[in-house]
């Protein structure tokens, strides 16, 4: 995993983890880490699926995001970190 990916989904995970279990929506995660809105999509929905939770408000289809329970920054971390060796040792071989 690139540095500056692993920096930009940190800089997501922060944002979501201060909003706590109230959530926040995407537009306030990109304002929050100068990031665009549709990165921010784009982020969640490829590396962060299994540690937040993404709810779409019907009429105007608005994505509120909250950490799912049990889940915090340090141990998605640690997660992603191992993934990243074995990513390494796969592409070794």
């Amino acid at each position: 995993m690139k540095e500056k990916l692993l920096e930009k989904l940190i800089r997501v995970l922060k944002a979501v983890e201060q909003a706590g279990n109230e959530g926040t929506w995407l537009t306030d995660i990109g304002k929050k880490t100068d990031l665009h809105r549709t990165t921010v999509g784009r982020l969640i929905e490829k590396h962060l699926s299994e540690f937040v939770t993404v709810d779409m408000v019907p009429p105007f289809n608005l994505k509120m995001v909250r950490m799912k329970p049990g889940k915090d920054l340090k141990g998605i971390l640690r997660y992603l970190k191992v993934k990243e060796r074995i990513e390494a040792v796969r592409n070794a071989k």
